[in-house]
């Protein structure tokens, strides 16, 4: 999904910070073996924290000073200006049931702090209902380095465009930001660095509604620093379980890195475990579809200086095997049935996409295993050539056939990225002479001008525009899907690893606003071989992946976590939808310009997203 023009020249760590004017010049690169999350302070960092603490004592907060909004902001490591939120006395937050609400509490103190950790205990509601303290998760924010990237993308959005500054800092040797989500028991916190604690509030599908009341501590050097009282307003509504969310959600995963990341064998017993891990996270978002494999790295690249590789740290591999013994074509199904099997267990799906036909930014090619020989053969081909058809129209058929017989059939789409709408004609009037059952099964993440061939069509902010509300109807009476994605662009609003947070709660508003399915992402998991040393391979920072690598699993993120709590609020606009009937109500309208009014999250009231939910859960219960 990730668009480039030349070639990969260095990735350079560095960002001049606007507050740090009287900061010494530091170079440093983002490989690193230092832990940036215990790593001291240097002097001039030293007494601008202090500056911004007001003091050397151990202090807590509430980032952006309300406990509802504070998960919406990214707490820089290195605080350069005072500290907002040290004055809140008390934590309120709004919920529905069977959903999850994100806080953050943040500490820092003059002297290093050992074991940080918090302590949720239950909550008591009306007559003498309870949340349990189990049920709230609370996990620590992990500092990545920042790696400016010179590259290719010299089209993409640059950390200059993205960070407000704040949300970014350190001495240059690197500069770090929070993002990952680490799950332990506490964590040491060295002098003058902040650490926020980061609370998931799961509401059971059965509370009672009413008021909850309970107590918040945070600990360090074993005992309490701060007691802060507890409130939950549970509201008589509900979202659904995520398996039945309407939300069309599309995020492209990878199982090479999970294999990579995590050091076992491609393939193996133990990734398949690994990826069912990684799928039980997609399908806690609602993600609809199993995305999948049927030629060797649909993602290569052809580079403008005359290289040819994957456009991802690690190539995809084929999910089919490919074989040819000089007079016809065959097919080995098995890998990838067992992955679309393993993916529905874990509950993603039911659609599966199958990727690709079409070379992603390069000359179209097969590969396959010539079995007079037993090597592997890499063939350029012509689109709509005579060996291009002869490949496709020996596959098509047979895919066909297996899925008629695996009933996956009226599930299966044929994948595309980015085609243009002269390749797409070629490829669509194929599809109907040798395989027509798919003609109504193509998707594609790209331009509006392949909206007539795309039943499901995801447009690129680019185009978004031109998705007219009248035209989404229309697309979704006939049964077509429509959605939008982002990538390297825009700058705002964004899931990059130094967006502001707000932004990625406010996608699924965006996607409501403008009466969309849904949304799309690349990636999910297309890390480097060490993604908390070196986070780029080529694009801006988080393009490539929404979570990390944990330690038997997915570490989650700022924006994953973000993201899935907008799709919560769709959920409750959907709900309103369908009890005001066609038209939006003047309560939702405002509801959704409000959440919208501001698209760059630097200047966005951290208060709207807030607003905005209130009233539709208002409107929703009233």
């Amino acid at each position: 999904m990730a668009r480039t023009s030349s070639v990969v020249a260095g990735f350079v760590a560095g960002v001049v910070l606007a507050a740090s004017t009287t900061a010494i010049a530091v170079t440093g690169t983002a490989t690193t073996g230092t832990d940036l999350n215990s790593k001291a302070t240097t002097t001039w960092l030293t007494v601008k924290v202090a500056d911004a603490m007001g003091t050397r004592d151990t202090i807590t907060w509430v980032p952006t000073g309300s406990f509802a909004g504070s998960a919406e902001e990214r707490v820089p490591r290195y605080p350069m200006t005072a500290i907002q939120g040290k004055d809140t006395k008390e934590l309120k937050l709004s919920a529905v049931r069977n959903e999850q609400v994100s806080a953050q509490l943040a500490i820092a103190s003059g002297q290093n702090l050992d074991d940080v950790a918090a302590v949720v205990g239950d909550l008591t509601g009306p007559g003498g209902a309870k949340l349990s303290g189990n049920d709230t998760q609370v996990r620590f924010v992990k500092y990545v380095p920042v790696q400016r990237s010179k590259s290719e993308v010299d089209w993409s959005a640059t950390i200059d465009q993205v960070s407000s500054g704040k949300e970014v800092s350190g001495d240059r040797n690197p500069d770090v930001v929070g993002d990952a989500l680490e799950e332990r028991g506490s964590v040491d916190v060295p002098a003058y660095a902040a650490q926020p604690l980061w609370f998931t509030f799961r509401i059971p599908e059965k509370a009672r509604p009413g008021t909850y009341t309970g107590t918040v501590k945070v600990n360090a050097d074993g005992r309490t620093q701060a007691s802060y009282p507890l409130t939950i307003e549970v509201a008589d509504a509900g979202v659904p379980d995520s398996k039945d969310y309407d939300f069309f959600l599309d995020v492209w995963a990878q199982p090479e890195t999970i294999a990579k990341n995590h050091g076992v064998k491609l393939w193996s017993d133990q990734h398949w475990k690994l990826i069912e891990k990684y799928n039980r996270d997609l399908a806690s978002r609602g993600q609809k579809v199993i995305n999948t494999t049927i030629v060797d790295n649909p993602w290569h690249h052809q580079w403008s200086l005359g290289t040819r590789e994957s456009q991802t740290a690690t190539p995809y591999t084929s999910m089919v095997g490919w074989t040819w013994n000089g007079k016809t074509f065959s097919f080995d199904f098995n890998r990838w049935d067992k992955y679309v099997q393993t993916a529905r267990r874990a509950g993603l799906g039911p659609d599966i996409g199958a990727f690709s036909m079409l070379a992603f930014q390069d000359q179209e090619h097969l590969t396959y295993t010539d079995t007079s020989t037993g090597k592997t053969v890499y063939e350029n081909v012509a689109l709509g050539g005579d060996r291009w058809r002869e490949a496709w129209g020996a596959f098509l058929p047979a895919f066909e056939k297996h899925l008629n017989v695996q009933g996956w059939l009226e599930d299966t789409w044929l994948s595309f990225d980015e085609r243009p709408i002269d390749t797409m004609t070629i490829v669509k009037n194929f599809v109907h002479e040798v395989a027509p059952a798919f003609d109504n099964r193509i998707s594609v993440a790209g331009s509006i001008n392949t909206e007539g061939v795309a039943s499901n069509l995801s447009v690129d902010w680019g185009g978004i525009d031109a998705m007219t509300k009248e035209k989404a109807a229309e697309r979704r009476k006939a049964g077509k899907i429509t959605t939008f994605y982002v990538y390297g662009l825009p700058a705002h609003p964004n899931t990059l690893a130094y967006s502001p947070a707000v932004e990625s709660r406010m996608l699924p508003w965006i996607s409501a606003q403008r009466h969309l399915d849904g949304f799309l992402r690349w990636s999910y998991n297309s890390w480097t071989s060490e993604p908390f040393k070196q986070p780029v391979h080529i694009f801006t920072q988080g393009d490539e992946y929404l979570v990390y690598p944990g330690k038997d699993g997915p570490m989650s993120s700022i924006r994953w976590e973000q993201l899935k709590e907008g799709i919560e609020d769709y959920e409750l606009i959907a709900q309103l939808r369908k009890k005001d009937g066609d038209a939006d109500s003047d309560a939702l309208t405002q509801a959704l310009t409000t959440a919208t009014r501001n698209l760059d999250g630097r200047t966005k009231d951290a208060g709207d997203i807030e607003t905005a939910r209130a009233a539709v859960v208002k409107a929703l219960t009233s």
